[in-house]
Order: structure tokens, then sequence, then C-alpha cells
């Protein structure tokens, strides 16, 4: 952990306690949980078939909050927020599992995706989740510092009947809009606003590594589990083209998940255009970067429904003009309008990044102006994101 990370989360806890609630099950949000378990082992049997009984999960600070599961999957709904514990039982005679405990902003939704149960391990090691997932984190921005390559670190005041604030990490990957979808970086967030944060949970902490947020945010729909659109990128940990299942190492600041990634006859295939080999799932191998966009449905929250599979690469190259609309250099990053889509692009400025003004004079970001017209030319992660910019010319024309 970094010492500018420690220093975070020591003044968080000074505050009112980082993802920590005061009194647990508080707020006035309708929240949701859902998850699947995939295993259940014990010394004699590690490798064990999931289920071999059913399995109560309840919720020790609103014990009315409870649903059994035979096939491993399960749901929970609820008025529930703050410091909550997941209990697990044997339903068949109420032999206790082990808690799992976890940090709930009131109206949220938190998938748990591909638990695996090891009776041999103490009580509190024996809940394993490969990732948790959270969507539908309201609140606003207590504190935020932001870094040169665009990442940082926020307080978020989230919402609910109590005092309640989590520290969210913001990467370089990190998706930054506003409600109409214009992007944003991370020098536009000022304190104050409004915010919608997703991503994932680190389970050391409870913090949040955002994967989108979303300033002056729409309200969610409404309560209760519902399908959420998903990408992933990282390197293929196994494939069963029979089954249609692949299996990602998705890395996020520093933090490492499996991903399960479930193909269909509608998902859509792309190779590296140096690739002759049919392009299809016979040409997903074990160690090559590979970038996912689908959606996990509640039915199934340990596996993301493929829609495009990009096989052999995780980013694509980019070249773009157009005036600048936003200038942040401090938080390491432009906004300019595509001139051939009309869209708002998010550019991430580097070290290694060159810049060059009027006549092809090296420059740096600080020379640069609003309404300047650029090229831009870099690249960009599969799914989305900003664009990594190699290199940033000033063009001629209207300023």
């Amino acid at each position: 952990m970094s010492v500018q990370r420690r220093v975070w989360l020591l003044a968080c806890a000074a505050l009112v306690g980082c993802a920590s609630s005061e009194g647990g099950v508080t707020g006035t949000g309708v929240s949701a949980i859902s998850g699947n378990i995939v295993l259940v082992s014990d010394q004699q049997a590690p490798a064990a078939a999931a289920l071999p009984f059913p399995i109560r999960v309840s919720i020790v600070e609103a014990p009315e909050v409870e649903t059994t599961t035979e096939d491993g999957t399960f749901e929970l709904m609820g008025s529930f927020s703050g410091a909550v514990t997941l209990d697990f039982a044997n339903a068949t005679d109420g032999t206790q599992i082990g808690p799992l405990a976890l940090e709930i902003p009131a109206g949220s939704q938190t998938v748990l995706e591909n638990i695996e149960i090891h009776l041999a391990a103490p009580p509190d090691e024996r809940l394993q989740p490969r990732a948790v997932r959270q969507f539908d984190v309201f609140g606003r921005v207590d504190q935020i510092e932001c870094n040169a390559d665009g990442s940082g670190l926020a307080q978020i005041l989230v919402d609910g009947a109590q005092r309640h604030q989590i520290l969210v990490t913001l990467t370089p990957e990190t998706d930054i809009v506003n409600r109409r979808g214009t992007e944003l970086g991370c020098g536009d967030i000022g304190r104050g606003a409004a915010v919608r944060v997703e991503g994932f949970v680190r389970r050391n902490d409870q913090s949040l590594i955002a994967l989108v947020v979303v300033v002056a945010p729409a309200r969610a729909a409404g309560p209760g589990p519902a399908p959420r659109p998903e990408r992933a990128r990282g390197t293929v940990d196994g494939v069963d083209c029979a089954r249609g299942l692949v299996s990602i190492d998705q890395e996020t600041d520093g933090d490492s998940v499996r991903r399960i990634v479930r193909l269909t006859e509608t998902t859509e295939f792309q190779c590296d255009q140096e690739s002759s080999a049919a392009c299809d799932c016979d040409a997903i191998v074990v160690g090559a970067p590979i970038g996912v966009d689908g959606v996990i449905f509640p039915e199934r929250p340990g596996q993301i429904s493929a829609e495009l599979v990009v096989i052999g690469v995780t980013s694509t190259p980019v070249l773009r003009s157009g005036p600048i609309v936003r200038l942040a250099c401090a938080s390491g990053g432009l906004v300019i309008r595509d001139e051939a889509s009309g869209a708002n692009l998010r550019v991430a400025i580097t070290a290694d990044t060159e810049i060059r003004c009027r006549r092809g004079v090296p420059c740096g970001c600080a020379d640069l102006r609003l309404r300047q017209r650029v090229r831009v030319e870099g690249s960009r992660p599969v799914g989305g994101g900003p664009v990594t910019a190699n290199l940033v010319t000033v063009l001629a024309g209207p300023n």
C-alpha cells in the first residue's frame, strides 16, 4: 500500500471511519445483494461439487432478510445498509458455515461473484468471493485529490440516514462522465459534487476501486437486482469452448480478480488483424490478452454474458482531431470534441506523451489553450475509457 493511500485511510478513519457506518444497518434506500456459490469443500474432499446441501443466507443485522439456495444462486433485498454481515448456514440442520462482512451503501446493488466455501478454514476465512462488484453508490464528494496520470483518491459521503464515508480509488482507466455521457476527467470532479460510483470492492478495507463515476447523476430507476452492462479486460486464465466458458484474470489498481465469461450464440468476436486463424472461441488461448463487453444478469451473478470478445488485444489505435473543450493539465489530461462524431473524447496525458505546438515546436500541456484544434494519436482500451495520447499536435485553424 502506498504512503499516499495510507494517509488517506488514516484521515478517513479520523473523520468518521472509512467504509464503516455508525451503528451497523442504517439508511433509507432499498439495497440488493446477489451472488452465486460455486464450491463447497472440506478437508476430506477439497474438490467436492458445489452445494452438497441447501444453504441459508441471511443478514445478521436484519434477520428478516434471508433466503435458501439449492443451486448456489441467491438474492437478498431490503432496507439495510452500512456494515452488514451475511450469515451462511446449512439449511438442513442449521450448522453454521461462516460469516461474510460487507459494506453496503443504501440503495446499492452488490454482486458476489463465484463464492468458494472452504469448510476446513477458520470460520472468518471460509467464504471467499472471487470478486465483489458494486453498483449504484450514490453520494457527494467530501475530499478528492487527483494525480498527473488522471488517477486519484476521493472520500465519498454516501447517502443514508447516518454519516457514512467510503474511500474511492480512481484509476487512469476509470470512466468519468456526466449524466449525458460527456467524458470528464478527475479534475472535473469538485468537492461537494453529487456522484454515482460503481466498481470493485477491495476486500481488505472495503474501499471501492471505481470503474465508472457519473457526475450529477440521475437517480436509479428502482430497487432490486437488474441486468448491468459490464466490461472486462485482462489475460485469459482458462477456456472451455465446449461449455462456452472463459475465465479472465482482471487486474485493477494492483488487485487481481477472476471473472467468468459465458459465450453465447450471439457473441461477436474480433481478433488481432495479423492473425490468419478463424476468429472464434478456438482463437482464445491461455495467457493472451482479451477484452469483453457484456451484461451481468441477476440470475447468473457470477458470469458476464459476452456480447463482444476482442482476442489478442486490449487496446485499439486512435487518431482524432478537434477543439480542446476541457483542459486539466494538473490532473493529467484534456477533453476534445471529436470533429468526426461530435462527441467529447477524454485524453490522458502521460510522461511519455509528446506535445507539439504551432510549427511543430515541442511544448508542454501548460502551453495548450481552450478551443485550440489538436490532433490526438494514441490508443484506447477495448470497451471504453480515455485515450492515452502518444502525440498531441496543435493544428492550424480557428481557436
